[in-house]
Formats: structure tokens, sequence, C-alpha cells
């Protein structure tokens, strides 16, 4: 497949299917939105008050507590809404990667259709998603950790860390790219082989060698497109917010209603990039697993299997086996 044809196919996928692909995801991100907007309401309401608590003791006399309480409490949120995030994502990107190999063989099946071919394998699909965030996570809080133990040695050791943060930081960006492309075909053989999770490492260890740059420049350009899409929404969105809050309130106001103002924005701003997010989602999943199937069309002829098993099936062949499991060793 070209690059034309894959990119066609993955807006396809969004646009003859959207009650099973378009429609989870854009439910399971909207709950997202609203677990985040929630969890982030009440440590961020500590945060202003301990602000204004401070701004009108200039000479110290405030109570530290409440700020640290809403920094904990920010962290709690973002930890708790990210775990979810992972695993809307993991769920949401098995359904559409049931969808794409479906719609090539030409069968359209519905949300609970694509939902029981996932029977057995949702568990490792989650699992490899949680992999990959504590994997993130641990790097980087490695990283983090050693170099502000470097910066509290002194002055010399506050330059060291800087330098470092710098050169680690590239790096670890380098390291995600690479592990991104060669692994990114894990989900797909987890869905459609029903791999484990270390033979779908292999698999695409393997499906992805010699045609790294290729699935690195077309996962790329998508992702950027979206990105993209998502600033030119969302920045107009946040300016239109921030300077009618200026205009309403032009001398501040109160706590409570700069808390109030506040709320609407983000839930505002968390509605539209929902679905962004959803339809996002759908597409990046979509020319994923697309590039797998293209891979394999070009390392083991999956695009032969796939015509013959269509052929048989019109042909009134019953209990055929499922062309996208790996075929035995000859």
């Amino acid at each position: 497949m070209t690059l034309g044809t894959i990119l066609s196919a993955s807006f396809q996928t969004l646009r003859r299917n959207p009650a099973a692909t378009l429609a989870p995801a854009l439910i399971l991100s909207i709950l997202v939105g609203v677990v985040r907007v929630l969890a982030t309401a009440g440590p961020l309401a500590n945060y202003l008050g301990a602000v204004t608590d401070f701004s009108t003791n200039p000479d110290g006399s405030f109570d530290s507590s409440g700020l640290l309480s809403s920094y904990i409490g920010l962290l709690l949120s973002s930890l708790g809404s990210g775990v979810l995030t992972l695993i809307v994502t993991a769920i949401v990107e098995a359904i559409v990667t049931v969808q794409v190999a479906s719609s090539t063989l030409g069968s359209r099946l519905r949300l609970r259709g694509l939902w029981r071919r996932l029977r057995g394998r949702r568990g490792a699909v989650i699992g490899w998603a949680a992999i990959t965030g504590g994997a993130a996570v641990i790097s980087v809080g490695i990283v983090v950790l050693g170099l502000v133990g470097i910066g509290l040695t002194g002055t010399a050791g506050v330059v060291v860390a800087v330098i470092l943060g710098f050169l680690l930081g590239a790096g670890l960006v380098v390291v995600y790219i690479w592990l991104w492309v060669k692994l990114g075909f894990v989900p797909a053989a987890i869905v459609l082989e029903r791999a484990t999770i270390r033979t779908a490492l292999r698999r695409s260890w393997q499906l992805t060698k010699g045609a790294f740059w290729r699935t690195f420049g077309i996962r790329i350009l998508v992702a950027v497109i979206f990105g993209i899409a998502a600033s030119i929404i969302t920045t107009p969105i946040q300016l239109i917010i921030t300077l009618s809050s200026g205009v309403l309130q032009p001398n501040g106001g109160s706590l409570d209603s700069l808390s109030s103002s506040l709320l609407v924005s983000t839930i505002v701003v968390e509605a539209v990039t929902s679905i962004i997010t959803a339809v996002s989602l759908v597409v990046t999943t979509a020319t994923t697993a697309l590039l797998y199937l293209d891979q394999r069309m070009r390392q083991e002829g999956l695009d032969l299997d796939l015509a013959r098993y269509v052929e048989r099936r019109a042909a009134g062949e019953q209990g055929l086996a499922d062309p996208y499991l790996p075929k035995p060793a000859a």
C-alpha cells in the first residue's frame, strides 16, 4: 500500500463505521475528560485559596499546608487520569484494529461483534499499555531524581544537572521515538494474531525490520496533522475565554468568580479536546493497523491469504481459519 492508500483507508475507517469506532472513542474520551475535570477541581480551588492567602499575608504568616496539599492533590489527579487514559486508549485501539482487519475482508461488524472478537485479548492489550506507561514514568522519574540529587550538591552541581538534563532529555526522546516505531505493531499482533505480549514484541520487531523510516514517516505525519488541527481549534477557544474573563472582570474579581471562570474554561477546552482526541485516536490507530497489514503483505504474502479467504468464503465454504493468524511453519 502506498502513502495515499494508507491515509485514505485510515479516514475511511472513521467514515464507514462511525458507530463502532468513533462512538466508543468519543464516549470514553468524554468520560476521561469529565473525570479529569472533577479530579482537578478540588485541588485547583485549594491552590487558588492558598495563593490568595499568601498574597494577603506578605509577611509570610500563612498556612503553607494548603499549598502543599493542593500540589499533592493535583499530582494524584494527574496520575489517576493518566492511568485511565492508558486503559481507554488501549481499548479503543483494540476495537479499531479489529475493525480495520474486518473491513479488509469486506465485513462490517457492529460494536458488539468487535467486542466479541476481542475476547481473551483485552487483558493483554491493557497490560501492554500499563507496561509502556509504567516504563515511561519510571525512566523519567529516575532521570529527574538523579538530576535533583546532583543539583543539591551545590552551584557546580546545578550547572552539571542542567547540562545533563538537556543531554538526557534529548536522549530519552530519541529512544522513545525509536521504540515507538519498533514496538508500534505490538497491539495489532496481540489482537489479530492472538499472541502473548512477549511474542508480539518479537513480531513487531521483525515486521519493522527494514521499514523503520517508512513506518516512522507515515505515523509521525498523521500525528503532526492532528496536532496542528488540535492547536488551530483549541488555541482560539482558550484566547476567547481569557479575553472574555478580562473584559467581564477587569479588576480581577473575587476568588469564587476566578474559580468559576477557570472551571468553565476547563470544561469547554476539555469538551473540544475530547472530540479531537477521539477522531485522532481512531485515525492514528487505523494508520498503524494498516501499516502492520502492509508489512505482513510485503514480508509474508498476507494479501494472497486474504484473497484466498474471501474467494473461499464467497464460494460458500464454512469453518475457514482466521487468515490473520500466523501460518504454521513449513
